[in-house]
């Protein structure tokens, strides 16, 4: 933050907060106002201007599609790890298995908030530990963050994002960099070809052209929508979902109250009957 830097009023912060929740759904406190705030800042110097309010009428300008989506890009980000809430992939192990007993096809994973790519590359090292790197699964990861995707498809992550990644799993999945890659590690491109990333808006993911999918990944993004963005967005998740599915969120978050045919398996997971669609479980 330069001393320089313009200050975010409260006519301003509204519009910013009221533009982040059309375009993305993300319902941002008045605590959130600092984070805008230093987010945009940086923006504004780049392109010169002296007031967020100059910004906002940037934004606003039916030619400012590639700005909008920048501005996206810096209130959307979140910062995650690989490994993270490791509960959900010992899960996932022995439902990939089961999955894989109990019928033929692809077992399809969707990584639904994938931020830069952690989470899906673990899951697909789960995948590939269990059904074989080769084996007759998928994993598609999708975010509305343009600038997390290409981080993730590029894959390479500074060493302590990794470190909760069990020593055989490092050893067999991740490149150590050198020279001016010292202290970062590149996901193998084997492992890396078997996740296919895509920009979704999760208000729209009823449009996403993938269906079916075994188990979903939505961890830790519910916290950013308020009551009727989440039911919204869930209600869209269910219909990309194959019956019988499951939803992992994260373990901070709570579906309670919620009108969605999802039942709670256990804390922070939950397990798709189509049938309550039928009977009005989700409109």
């Amino acid at each position: 933050m330069h001393t320089s830097d313009p200050v975010l009023n409260d006519a301003e912060f509204a519009r910013f907060k009221q533009f982040i929740l059309s375009e993305a759904g993300i319902d941002l406190p008045a605590s959130k106002r600092s984070l805008v705030q230093s987010r945009l800042s940086k923006r504004l110097r780049h392109l010169g201007l002296d007031s967020y309010s100059a910004y906002w009428k940037l934004l606003s300008d039916p030619r400012g599609q590639a700005e909008r989506q920048r501005a996206v890009n810096l209130l959307s980000t979140n910062e995650t790890y690989f490994f993270r809430e490791p509960q959900h992939f010992h899960w996932l192990e022995q439902q990939a298995q089961a999955l894989r007993d109990q019928r033929a096809g692809a077992v399809k994973v969707w990584s639904a908030a994938s931020s830069t790519g952690e989470e899906p590359y673990t899951i697909a090292m789960v995948m590939a530990e269990t059904l074989g790197l080769a084996g007759n699964w998928k994993v598609c990861a999708t975010d509305i963050n343009t600038k997390v995707l290409a981080a993730a498809k590029r894959g390479v992550y500074p060493l302590d994002r990794v470190r909760r990644t069990p020593p055989r799993l490092w050893q067999k999945y991740f490149l150590r960099g050198h020279d001016e890659y010292e202290g970062m590690v590149r996901v193998s491109p084997e492992l890396a070809r078997r996740v296919e990333f895509s920009k979704l808006n999760l208000l729209h993911c009823d449009k996403f052209q993938q269906t079916d999918f075994d188990i979903v990944f939505l961890r830790n993004v519910l916290i950013y929508f308020n009551e009727g963005t989440k039911r919204d967005v869930l209600a869209r998740v269910c219909t990309r979902m194959r019956d019988g599915g499951h939803l992992l969120i994260g373990h901070s978050e709570s579906l309670h109250k919620l009108d969605l045919p999802l039942v709670q398996e256990v804390p922070s997971r939950y397990r798709f009957e189509a049938a309550r669609l039928k009977s009005g479980g989700a409109k």
